[in-house]
């Protein structure tokens, strides 16, 4: 099929015809190895050969912690007005693009969380193929979200080809039109083809709760949080206020919390809806394999392998995911 094709060596022409428009960020690995999304500024090329980032794109959209509300007595209760910025994020791939599909339907609704929906707004995705790994699940079930981006770079011999989505995406194309030639060129299947697929789905039946894997899950876990830092989909938070030590402002701040840690059913006077561990277990299986709530029957799960990579106890979730597939799915 024709399509716009670019040579590899011209990637780094690219990337400065973007960053005409905006701040572009990529995969980098470090010193230390690890790869992480950073800044591509002249002469810092993404790692286009990483399966995965440390931390998913979600950092750019609900900050570890930040500020939601103020008060002083000047001026009152204020909400944050943050400078938010164009930023185009490269080298996406399906599976944190369908992440962040996700995270749009939760937090850009019937009533959209302002601060991330002005970080979306200045967004502009741009994936890329891949190829899975050993920790990658993409591959094996088919998902109903879709990988949504203003760009998509197929990787294809000798370069990529490069597909647009959206008017924003056309742009870019245009800015890098001397750079690119329309070819009749082969593009492979890739990890998109397990995203945006209609999927059977209905409610089934609560999950056993005497299941004897929810305890040996929770006899394994340290408790240590990182499953849901690194998840692509995990959006809990908490909510703290502070008042300030002159006892006429306040803030309230909202912060990543994890529904493995055993503060994170509380409520006033002590009260837990999930004492203990093995139920904190079968409420994220339900979460990352059945979903809840509005997105019930769509799985938050997008497959990345994160937090099989991460985890010190080397708890995998996907054996018992296909053992109870029936409980969610058809």
């Amino acid at each position: 099929m024709a399509a716009q094709f670019m040579v590899t060596h011209n990637l780094d022409a690219l990337l400065e015809r973007f960053r005409r428009y905006a701040e572009v960020h990529g995969p980098v690995r470090g010193d230390d190895g690890v790869v992480r999304f950073s800044a591509l500024i002249p002469g810092i090329l993404p790692d286009l050969s990483a399966v995965r980032t440390l931390l998913p794109p979600k950092k750019y959209l609900l900050h570890p912690q930040e500020t939601i509300l103020s008060y002083t007595e000047k001026d009152g209760y204020q909400a944050p007005e943050e400078d938010v910025r164009p930023l185009i994020l490269f080298g996406l791939h399906p599976c944190d693009l369908a992440g962040i599909n996700y995270l749009d339907q939760i937090f850009m609704g019937d009533d959209p969380d302002p601060l991330y929906a002005a970080r979306r707004s200045a967004q502009t995705l741009i994936g890329i193929s891949c190829i899975p790994d050993e920790f990658c699940s993409c591959h094996l079930a088919i998902s109903p979200l879709k990988p949504l981006s203003d760009l998509f770079f197929h990787h294809v011999e000798g370069g990529f080809a490069v597909a647009s989505s959206t008017p924003r995406g056309e742009e870019l194309l245009e800015s890098a039109k001397d750079i690119l030639e329309e070819l009749n060129v082969i593009i492979p299947e890739d990890a998109r083809r397990f995203f945006g697929q209609t999927a059977s789905m209905r409610v089934r039946p609560e999950l056993d709760v005497a299941l004897p894997e929810w305890q040996e899950l929770a006899d394994r876990c340290l408790g240590c949080g990182a499953c849901s830092l690194c998840c692509p989909t995990c959006y809990c938070f908490d909510v703290l206020e502070f008042s300030g030590l002159d006892g006429c402002s306040a803030e309230r701040v909202r912060r990543w919390d994890n529904c493995l840690f055993k503060s994170h059913a509380q409520v006033a006077g002590g009260m837990s809806f999930r004492k203990d561990r093995a139920e904190r277990f079968r409420y994220r299986y339900r979460h990352k394999y059945c979903g809840f709530g509005p997105l019930q029957g769509i799985p938050s799960c997008v497959g990345c392998g994160r937090c099989r990579v991460v985890c010190p106890a080397g708890l995998d979730l996907r054996p018992l995911a296909m053992r109870l597939e029936g409980a969610c799915r058809e």
